[in-house]
């Protein structure tokens, strides 16, 4: 899987994410340069997800590729999670940044609604500030996911995968990030 920013932006601008480019008859400056996802950085991500999910561990979630497109930036995260049948970590709900998923493999049950009974969290680069609970989200919106399938959780939105099938589960997310908070995975 080949991923650009430009396929990024086009898919935000689907999406109704990323502001419009404004018309004009040139462009405003110089370009920014196109950022790639290459296979060798999927690679290297999928054998530090799949070293990374020891007994107890519910997620490894990292920042593979990240864009500063000036107004906001666009990171493509590589997450990997264990097979589970009860809540797979706490819910969260991200402050300013818009998330696209994007299963590559495995099937998971994720359900989105508000989010109760939160501790604000002053976040980290990889999924930026926000809130999180161990309350389940009540009377939410209840969606399995599977391969090529997409979903996408805007600011505010509580969301927790509460199954994940056996085999565990990889997917991409794709970070809109208009505070430039988040940064790469080390």
């Amino acid at each position: 899987m080949r991923l650009s920013v430009l396929s990024l932006v086009i898919l935000g601008a689907l999406t109704g994410f990323v502001p419009a480019a404004h018309a004009q008859s040139g462009p405003p400056g110089p370009p920014k340069p196109a950022v790639d996802v290459t296979q060798a950085m999927l690679d290297i991500a999928a054998k530090i997800g799949a070293a990374a999910l020891k007994p107890g561990v519910s997620v490894s979630d990292r920042n593979i590729a990240l864009s500063d497109t000036g107004g906001y930036n666009v990171t493509v995260a590589y997450v990997t999670r264990p097979a589970s049948k009860v809540m797979s970590g706490t819910v969260l709900s991200h402050d300013q940044i818009t998330e696209i998923y994007y299963v590559v493999s495995g099937r998971g049950t994720q359900v989105t609604g508000a989010l109760t009974n939160g501790t604000k969290q002053t976040g980290s680069t990889t999924i930026g500030p926000g809130w999180s609970s161990t309350t389940p989200i009540a009377n939410g919106r209840t969606t399995t996911l599977g391969p090529g399938e997409m979903q996408v959780i805007p600011p505010n939105t509580g969301h927790v995968w509460t199954e994940i099938a056996d085999g565990g589960m990889v997917y991409m997310v794709i970070r809109i990030d208009p505070g430039h908070v988040l940064a790469l995975s080390k």
